[in-house]
């Protein structure tokens, strides 16, 4: 008799508390796309990642962390080929489960809401399946270059407002932009550029964390 009164009350909702097993969830495919104006034209390049946010109930956590919003981006950087041995990588860091939630709704950011009431603009992000918006300049990804691709140590930061003051006259960001979609998870372009990063990378993705080094503090 007790172990069935237990289960019952496992799935018996408690007045004014969370459901115990409500856990609001959102997986889906981002693509971020840059693209770069060179004096030989247009280069962009992509990369689609995997996105997910959740909202636990409270008892999943302890102190400050009871109910704490979980969530993360994983795949890997974006790679432009902009010709003549260079390349311009938009990095995974500055890049969260939440750029794509600014991106399509600007007007929110900043705004103080109820967990709840982002839902609905959750749903409606999920379902933007092949929509595009501008990503927000101050939610733009870490731009990073190589002056020598083949050596790590020459790795350096990129002004999305100054190209030209990395790869000359003629060089400028022409935009970021954010897609939901439904293509798969990209996988190798890094590697194929940055033979050395399959002995350096960390985790599952080439998401080249390590490159904050003291050169990228956060």
């Amino acid at each position: 008799m007790l172990r069935v009164l237990v289960a019952l009350a496992v799935f018996l909702p408690i007045a004014g508390c969370d459901l115990l097993f409500d856990f609001p969830e959102w997986q889906w495919h981002q693509k971020l796309t840059v693209s770069v104006m060179t004096p030989e034209g247009m280069k962009v390049g992509s990369a689609v990642t995997s996105a997910r946010i959740e909202f636990p109930p409270k008892w999943t956590g302890v102190g400050d962390a009871a109910g704490m919003q979980r969530g993360g981006v994983s795949g890997e950087a974006v790679v432009v080929d902009l010709g003549e041995g260079r390349y311009l990588f938009a990095l995974l860091q500055g890049y969260s489960e939440w750029t794509a939630y600014t991106a399509f709704f600007p007007e929110l950011e900043g705004k103080a809401m109820l967990k709840e009431e982002m839902f609905p603009y959750l749903d409606r992000m999920v379902a933007s399946d092949g929509q595009s918006r501008d990503v927000p300049r101050k939610h733009y990804p870490l731009l990073v270059t190589f002056d020598d691709i083949n050596d790590p140590a020459s790795v350096r930061r990129v002004n999305p407002g100054d190209l030209a003051a990395t790869f000359g006259l003629g060089y400028r960001l022409n935009a970021i932009t954010l897609s939901i979609t439904d293509e798969p998870v990209t996988e190798g372009r890094v590697k194929d550029v940055l033979g050395w990063w399959i002995d350096l990378r960390a985790g599952r993705y080439n998401e080249m964390v390590s490159l904050k080094l003291e050169r990228f503090p956060d």
